[in-house]
């Protein structure tokens, strides 16, 4: 890439005909962007919705919920570390938060945004001591002299923080290689359509199901009409408990069911759309119901496609930046996934079992993936006995015969006295 090329682009002046990406940006996330449904879409009328809300709540609870550990592999054995910088971090990475809130908290924006950013604060032996989260609306990457440097906005924060004082989670990127794109942006439209269909359905429940026809047998003088109809609209209004109805008169329901105007009908299809967006199974939002075996196969490949890709977003970002070059050639961060690819107990005894008796696994491996400590001689790799290379079975069947032999001169006294030697 021609860097200088990319800074006289980025360090053009703003004009109101060509205003900066960070003045757009402000000016959405305030106001929204302005769909053809007519409703205006930022990330929190996105988060409004139920499904966009459930999405990122189960995204950003998943990777929460995962154990994220530092390693050591030096090319011949894999170690946790628990005493080390990096770990006590990510445990702890600042005052007010724990390691689940700042991963949930980072995911979640990740998840809704496309970025997410937290501010390395540093020792005076450049070692990360905390990480402080910012929104991503504060924050915007920025390229000068063939640096990457992030501009900041909120105050507490130096204006342009270089690259390797921030931790920068981004998703899909389009042009531009610096910064990840927002779900919220790219389908506006789909999630335009959603509000729309939320709003004009609450004006359903409020005007079109509650409709009531009054009848009389005798005619309805015009000043008597009037106030029925308001005392019958302050009921439904809630203004008022109670109606007084003349006697004589009748009153029919007419009700225009969501149903009948197909606005459910258009949230079920929407609340599908927002989870293929999002990569997450309907069944998981309530979207779908499917059946027990479909279920349990999305609920796999959510594991192992959609959280995988954060976690490994997540975990690579950690270690460039958290991480010492020296510490880097043996040391990663890693999310804990064996025991969620296995949810059943039963599925992960048997895979357990299998690797153990195959010979491939030891039981403190096995241990390690359910996070149970080890013990002694756990280490070591078992056989089955009954198994054997097929190169060595003409040597084990010689041996079994010789050893036939040596007994044949022996057998089971049926008076009770075994093993004696027959004259």
């Amino acid at each position: 890439m021609n860097l200088r090329f990319w800074e006289r682009k980025t360090e053009k002046r703003s004009m109101l005909s060509q205003p900066a990406d960070w003045f757009v940006n402000t000016l959405n996330n305030v106001f929204g962007y302005q769909t053809k449904s007519g409703q205006a879409v930022n990330n929190t009328t996105a988060l409004s919705i139920a499904s966009v809300h459930a999405c990122v709540r189960v995204i950003a609870d998943g990777i929460a919920g995962l154990g994220l550990k530092l390693y050591k592999d030096d090319g011949v054995n894999r170690d946790q570390i628990i005493v080390h910088y990096g770990t006590a971090l990510v445990n702890e990475p600042n005052p007010y938060q724990t390691k689940y809130d700042f991963v949930k908290y980072m995911t979640s924006h990740l998840a809704l945004t496309g970025n997410a950013y937290a501010f390395i604060n540093r020792d005076v032996r450049n070692i990360g001591i905390e990480l402080h989260p910012i929104a991503p609306q504060y924050v915007t990457p920025v390229m000068q002299d063939g640096l990457l440097f992030y501009k900041t906005t909120l105050a507490g924060y130096p204006p342009m923080i270089p690259a390797t004082e921030m931790l920068h989670f981004k998703g899909m990127c389009g042009d531009n290689p610096l910064i990840g794109l927002s779900p919220v942006v790219l389908h506006a439209e789909t999630l335009g359509i959603d509000l729309a269909a939320i709003s004009q359905s609450a004006g359903v429940y409020k005007n079109g199901v509650l409709k009531f026809l009054l009848t009389s047998d005798s005619q309805i003088k015009i000043d008597q009409a009037g106030p029925l109809k308001k005392s019958l609209d302050d009921v439904i209004d809630g203004a008022s408990r109670s109606a007084v109805m003349p006697n004589g008169i009748k009153m029919e329901k007419l009700s225009l069911s969501p149903e009948e105007a197909q606005y459910l009908e258009t949230r079920k299809f929407s609340s599908e759309e927002i989870a293929r967006i999002f990569g997450v199974p309907a069944s998981m939002i309530g979207a779908s119901a499917g059946i027990k075996s479909s279920v349990e196969q999305e609920y796999q490949d959510f594991y192992a496609r959609t959280l995988m890709s954060y976690a490994i977003n997540i975990e690579q970002e950690l270690a460039r930046k958290l991480l010492t070059e020296n510490d880097k050639l043996t040391y990663y961060f890693k999310f804990n996934f064996n025991s969620l690819l296995r949810a059943s107990a039963n599925e992960r005894a048997d895979y357990y079992n299998k690797g153990i008796r195959g010979g491939w696994l030891s039981r403190n491996e096995a241990r390690l993936y359910e996070d149970v400590n080890g013990f002694n001689g756990g280490d070591e790799y078992l056989i089955e006995a009954n198994l054997m290379p097929s190169s060595q079975i003409n040597e084990y069947m010689d041996a079994k015969i010789a050893n036939l032999m040596a007994t044949a001169d022996k057998n089971n006294n049926p008076d009770g006295v075994n093993n004696q030697t027959i004259n």
